[in-house]
């Protein structure tokens, strides 16, 4: 009888266990679906939007079934809305502020309401693109997706995302150019459209537009090498945060849209916040155009220049300056063409010196080579420019303006023939002669390869007719 009882047990126990297993399934099957992206149909769908013209109060009768009749007065309130297209004309965005302490994902609209929230559709997660955070820093959501804009005739595409001006803004995935606007000194600056290699698009609007250190809206905002067409990684640099646009008197954010492949804005908040919790940001925030800020002085002249059109990159996403890396031959091309609109002759680069240990004259090649653990050697040697090459590259810069100045103007208007780089020598003698090499200073470096910053450093001063190692006068010390 008990072994009855026991059997009898044992199956309920189990019938039980499998109804509880089968009634909790659908729920966490369902759970995993993911729903629809939000649309600014979904917010504001055609039948419920109000008419252009106000309305007065009416009063509306309603039956309660074997109840009493109740009288109601219902107030329409009117709000106008458009419907847009899809286009790569960036709408107009009016910019908001959040109370300080407030939640990151809320906003407050001056004069509006916020934007309406869709409803949570049951059984599915809300809907996530798995992109990349589309900053090199941290930020703030402070404007949601359907907000209010000119008084309710439009609303809000995207989220602002504010952040310190110059933060870097990355690409959120592998893709192409579509779109990119960057008018220095006009309205239309800056802002770029990158269409995803899944056919997804993604906006960035609102990029700098100001010169470093300054709100005059003659700057850059925009990576200057992009153009149409160009291809781009997940976690590139395309531009750096701003105010551009209608953002002039906001605070600086970046106005991020995210498209389906048709073109329809949908909500990229959940993106964004799934994004940003996968993200490895940058610490410390960066608060200038390159993402290793080191304090160090050539740092600044570094920003100077970006925010006038020069790009001075390094590493695959092009996030960095790097400052103490050896600088290449072109680095000095490229600053001396941006400071003066002509591009000087090629300059002679160097393989830094081997330790006296390994003085080829001393050593067979096949040695150094297994000592280096190189073969050729030339892959363990840095590559780049000393100082004697840099002031050739300067000295070019002063008799190419003293040539010029002896053309007819017609000559000058046509193009002419460039000077050839002086030699070391000379290149040294005319510094020293103009002043920007002093006789205290110790003769140029023919052998020790110059970094990054000091290359920058350098050929602007000397290109600019200034000494960076002044000399110091009786009584003076360095602090």
């Amino acid at each position: 009888m008990q072994g009855r009882l026991g059997a009898a047990f044992v199956v309920t126990i189990t019938l039980v266990a499998a109804l509880v297993v089968l009634g909790a399934a659908p729920p966490e099957a369902e759970a995993a679906r993911m729903c629809p992206p939000v649309t600014l149909d979904d917010l504001f769908p055609e039948p419920s939007r109000p008419s252009p013209d106000p309305s007065p109060g009416t009063t509306t009768t309603i039956v309660q079934p074997d109840g009493p009749t109740t009288t109601t007065t219902v107030v329409t309130t009117t709000t106008t809305t458009s419907t847009e297209t899809s286009t790569t004309t960036v709408p107009e965005e009016t910019t908001v502020t959040t109370e300080p302490g407030g939640d990151p994902g809320s906003s407050t609209v001056p004069g509006t309401t916020p934007a309406p929230q869709p409803k949570p559709k049951p059984k599915c997660a809300p809907f996530v693109y798995t992109m990349r955070w589309p900053l090199a820093g941290e930020g703030q959501n402070v404007s949601g997706f359907g907000a209010d804009r000119d008084g309710g005739a439009r609303h809000h595409k995207g989220n602002d995302i504010a952040a310190p001006r110059l933060t870097p803004v990355v690409a959120v995935a592998d893709g192409v150019v579509m779109s990119v606007t960057q008018e220095v000194g006009t309205e239309n600056c800056c802002w770029l459209a990158l269409r995803h290699d899944d056919g997804w698009q993604s906006y960035y609007v609102h990029l700098n537009n100001d010169r470093w250190g300054t709100d005059d809206g003659m700057g850059y905002g925009v990576r200057p090498d992009l153009v149409e067409g160009s291809e781009v990684a997940a976690g590139e640099v395309l531009g750096w945060v701003g105010d551009s646009g209608n953002a002039e008197e906001t605070i600086d954010h970046l106005h991020f849209e995210l498209r389906t492949p048709s073109g329809e804005a949908v909500d990229p908040r959940p993106s964004l916040n799934a994004a940003r919790r996968r993200a490895d940001l940058l610490d410390p925030q960066p608060f200038w155009p390159y993402a290793d800020d080191d304090g160090l002085p050539a740092e600044t002249l570094a920003a100077t220049m970006l925010t006038e059109g020069l790009y001075l990159p390094c590493g695959e996403t092009m996030v960095d300056f790097c400052p103490d890396e050896v600088a290449a031959p072109d680095l000095a091309i490229q600053i001396v063409s941006r400071l003066i609109g002509r591009t000087p002759p090629p300059v002679e680069g160097r393989y830094q010196a081997l330790p006296s240990p390994f003085d080829p004259d001393l050593v067979a090649a096949p040695v150094l080579e297994e000592a280096m653990g190189c073969a050729p050697i030339e892959d363990c040697l840095d590559f780049g420019i000393p100082e004697t090459e840099l002031a050739r590259v300067a000295a070019w810069v002063a008799l190419d303006a003293a040539y010029t100045a002896s053309l007819p103007h017609e000559q000058v208007l046509e193009g002419f023939p460039s000077v050839p780089l002086p030699s070391s020598e000379a290149a040294e003698e005319r510094l020293r002669q103009d002043g920007v090499i002093e006789e205290c200073n110790i003769p140029l470096d023919d052998e020790r390869l110059l970094s990054r910053q000091e290359t920058l450093l350098l050929l602007v001063s000397w290109v600019d007719g200034v000494n960076p190692e002044p000399c110091l006068l009786p009584g003076q010390r360095v602090s």
